[in-house]
This record gives C-alpha cells, sequence and structure tokens, in this order.
C-alpha cells in the first residue's frame, strides 16, 4: 500500500514539475514575440532604466549648488581681486576653478567667474579678443559697469560674505536668482561646455521662420535665433522677469534689431496667439514646470505652447540630463528625459528624435500633431 502511495506522489510530482517547465516555456515565449511585451520593451520613452541610486527628477534651489567649501574659497579670492586689485587672488581663484569645474560645476557659474580673472589679468590685445563678440562684451558691461558692482553684490549674495537688508526676504531671493541665471545664461563660456552651435544647428532653423524662446531670460538664445532667422522672421523672447526682458529690449535698440519682441508672462501661459510660430523653445526650463507645477497650471501652460504653434510646428526640449555615477556629472537641476517624453506624448505632441551633444545635456524634438 506505501509503495502505491509513494508512486502517486512521485506521478504528482513530476507532473507538476512538467507543467511548471511548460509554463515557464509559455512566459518567455510571451514575453519574447508578444507584440505588446516587445513594443514596451524597445520603447525606451516609456520607463526609465535606473543605473545609480540619483532620483530621476532634482530641482533643488539657488543655494544647492556651487556652495561647496572650495567653491566659497573661490569666490572670495575672486571678490578680493576685484575690490583690492590683487593679481594673485584671482590667479589662485582660477587654479581652484581649473580643479573643481570637472568635479563640482560643469556648466554652471564657476567658468564664467574664472573668465572674469582671466580677462582681468589679460594684456590689453587680448582683452580685445575677449570681447570681441558685441553680446559678450555687453555681458562684461553689465557686471562691470561702477566698479563691478552688481558681480561683487552677486558674489557677496551667493556665498554669504555680507548681510543684505533684504536677504531673507523675498525680493532678496529675486534679486540674487536674477543675477545668477544673468551668469549662468549669458556666461561667455557656456559655448565650451553646452555645445551651442551644435544644438542650435540641429534644429535647422530656417530664414522668416517664428519662434518662442520661453524662458529667454537675458536673451542667449533669442539672439542666436535673431540672426539665423532673418529680417522677415521673428523671435519672441518670453519670461517671467521683467528685467531680463528690459535688457533684450536696450540690445535690440542698440544694436538695431528689429526681429524680437519682449514678452512678459505669469508663467501660466506663454502669451502668444494661436497659430503664431513655427516652432517653441525651452531651455533648462521644463524640469520646473513637471517637478514644481500643480496639473492645472502644466495644462494651461502646455496647452498655450501647443495652441501658439502652426500646423506641425515643433517643440524643442533642452534640458539637463541623467548621467551614470561614472560620467561627469551636471552639478545644476535635473530631470530624466523619459519623464518629459512620456508626459508630452499624453498632451499630443509626437515625440519625433532626440539628440545629446554632451551627456549632461539633451535636445527633445517634439511635432505638433
Amino acid at each position: 500500500m506505501s509503495q502505491i502511495i509513494r508512486s502517486r506522489k512521485t506521478e504528482r510530482t513530476l507532473l507538476w514539475v512538467v507543467l511548471t517547465i511548460v509554463a515557464a516555456i509559455f512566459a518567455v515565449f510571451l514575453y519574447t514575440f508578444n507584440p505588446w511585451t516587445t513594443q514596451w520593451r524597445n520603447h525606451s520613452s516609456d520607463w526609465v532604466q535606473i543605473t545609480s541610486k540619483k532620483s530621476i527628477i532634482h530641482v533643488g534651489s539657488n543655494d544647492s549648488f556651487a556652495t561647496t567649501q572650495d567653491g566659497i574659497m573661490a569666490g572670495k579670492l575672486v571678490l578680493d581681486f576685484l575690490e583690492n586689485k590683487q593679481p594673485d587672488s584671482g590667479k589662485a581663484a582660477i587654479e581652484i576653478y581649473n580643479r573643481i569645474i570637472p568635479r563640482e560645476n560643469y556648466g554652471g557659474e564657476y567658468s564664467a567667474l574664472q573668465w572674469f580673472c582671466e580677462y582681468l589679468l589679460a594684456g590689453e590685445k587680448d582683452k580685445q579678443k575677449y570681447l570681441s563678440d558685441k553680446f559678450v562684451a555687453s555681458f562684461y558691461d553689465f557686471f562691470a559697469e561702477k566698479n563691478f558692482a552688481r558681480l561683487k553684490e552677486y558674489i557677496k549674495r551667493k556665498y554669504k560674505l555680507e548681510t543684505f537688508a533684504d536677504q531673507d526676504t523675498q525680493v532678496g531671493e529675486n534679486r540674487k536668482a536674477f543675477l545668477e541665471d544673468f551668469i549662468l545664461f549669458n556666461n561667455p563660456r557656456r559655448e565650451e561646455w553646452e555645445k551651442t552651435s551644435k544644438v542650435i544647428n540641429s534644429l535647422n532653423l530656417k530664414p522668416g521662420q517664428s519662434i518662442a524662446d520661453i524662458g529667454s531670460g537675458p536673451g542667449y538664445y533669442t539672439f542666436k535665433f535673431s540672426q539665423l532667422v532673418g529680417k522677415k522672421g521673428r523671435i519672441f523672447a518670453i519670461d517671467t522677469v521683467q528685467k531680463h526682458l528690459n535688457y533684450v529690449n536696450q540690445l535690440s535698440q542698440k544694436y538695431g534689431i528689429n526681429n524680437v519682441k519682449t514678452v512678459k508672462t505669469g508663467g501660466d501661459t506663454i502669451g502668444l496667439d494661436a497659430n503664431q510660430v513655427d516652432l517653441a523653445f525651452m531651455c533648462s526650463l521644463y524640469h520646473n514646470i513637471y517637478g514644481m507645477s500643480t496639473d492645472y497650471d502644466i495644462d494651461n501652460f502646455v496647452n498655450s505652447i501647443k495652441n501658439s504653434l502652426k500646423k506641425n510646428g515643433k517643440l524643442i526640449v533642452v534640458d539637463n540630463g541623467l548621467v551614470k555615477d561614472s560620467e561627469l556629472p551636471y552639478h545644476g537641476p535635473y530631470i530624466a528625459k523619459e519623464l518629459i517624453i512620456a508626459q508630452l506624448k499624453n498632451y499630443g505632441f509626437k515625440f519625433v528624435k532626440d539628440y545629446a551633444f554632451i551627456p549632461q545635456r539633451y535636445v527633445l524634438v517634439f511635432q505638433k500633431i
């Protein structure tokens, strides 16, 4: 009797083994050949591959970057160079920046502050080369005015080297943010780290096109676009900060640029009429839209962009990438591109292609459908 029971148990065990093997083979078959799973695995925009312990989106604040011990020391040296005309302080600051830019602030303010030091230490002929670009010269003049009053103020505010009456108020925060954005946007060395020219070449701009430069700041991309679309084109420099737009207007008047129009918005829409532009462009902005806005605000903002585009118009999103731990990071806000792609698909945009000229920054191309 016991032998019969053991025999039946063995048969049941073998049956379960066989069924398990068959089920496993069937599951592998479905995963490998089922169109839905194949599409899911190959459609990288619908999921994010985690390659590090970092968050897939990080917005941060103005004080969360470039305030390390070495960064503060370099800032103090730049300030001493400006205030006391000490060349050795400028040289020491340059040496620190050479050391910390690769590991701390790739693409940030460090390279701009280093540029000021190198310019002031250069001979007269070399100084002319530094300022050969009229927009770089205007950037320099903005900060050099009244014995570098704005640059000194920024360094003091950023690194808390002096107490300001408004520093704990929203007015003070706005002032610091304005100066910081100005330095980051119009950094004379932006091309070196961002490969700006490659970003612009990828847009394939044509004379006569109309472009919305959303979050234009003091006009870094605005004026580059202006030159490419020509007199028959139109650039809308759109921003929430009137001081940035004032600067754009001043340069437009100074250099006789007639195809740029500034648009002040509250940030809930881009402030343009329907079917007005061929291309909408935003750089280092969407991480804020995605990470800090309510669903209602995102709906209004994105739909206003879509509404402003002409038929088959394109939306370009340039933002900071999430990179592997082994790669040089972008020390600033970033967002995994897959989040943007998936969200904009749900707003009715077709994802066309993407570019990455440096690991830290990507260019996403969408089309209105």
